[in-house]
This record gives structure tokens, C-alpha cells and sequence, in this order.
């Protein structure tokens, strides 16, 4: 585990007969308190990331929001277009069967 050696007994068996017990104690913090600092940089450079990732998928969901509005709103005017275009034809062919009807009669049938 990462913390053996750090307290009890397995802490005292790493540190050698004869030597200086609070100096190698004092090596240990120094590089554990080295590596914290490590750590604590990638965090902050972890942190600034995840902050302007998260303003980049806010920008681009409210983009994602804009552009779904487009798309009801192009889908509405097509909508309505072909309704006009379905209204004119009809429009036309009743025309149509009334010019038929009228030429009809016009030449004695």
C-alpha cells in the first residue's frame, strides 16, 4: 500500500541499523512533501483543463440548442410551403376540369 512505511513497524525496519533515525525520517517527508508538489501541479493544470472543457461543451450545447431551433424553424417553413404548393395544385387542376368542362360545352358536346 502507499502508506506502509509511513507509521509502525514497517516504517522502522526501512531506515538502517546505525543511522540517523530522524534524518531518514526527515528524507522521507522531504520526498513525499516533492511528490505532493507534483501531484498538486497536475491537479492544477488538470483543473484548468476540465474548467475550459467545460466552457467549450456549455458554448457548444447552447450552439447545439441554437441550431435544433433552426432546424424546427426550416422544418416549419418547408412544412408550410409544400401545404401552399399542395393548396395551388389543387387550385389547378379544379381550373383545369373547369376549362376542360368549358371548352367542352364551347364546341357542343
Amino acid at each position: 500500500m502507499w502508506f506502509q512505511g509511513i507509521s509502525g513497524q514497517a516504517g522502522r525496519g526501512r531506515i538502517t541499523r546505525g543511522g540517523n533515525t530522524a534524518e531518514g525520517l526527515t528524507d522521507r517527508l522531504d520526498s513525499a512533501e516533492r511528490e505532493a508538489g507534483f501531484h498538486e501541479r497536475d491537479m492544477s493544470s488538470f483543473e484548468r483543463e476540465r474548467i475550459d472543457l467545460e466552457h467549450r461543451v456549455t458554448r457548444m450545447e447552447a450552439e447545439l440548442e441554437s441550431l435544433r431551433q433552426r432546424r424546427l424553424e426550416a422544418y416549419a417553413r418547408w412544412w408550410n410551403a409544400r401545404d401552399d404548393r399542395d393548396r395551388a395544385r389543387h387550385v389547378c387542376r379544379r381550373l383545369r376540369r373547369r376549362i376542360d368542362r368549358t371548352r367542352g360545352r364551347d364546341n357542343g358536346e
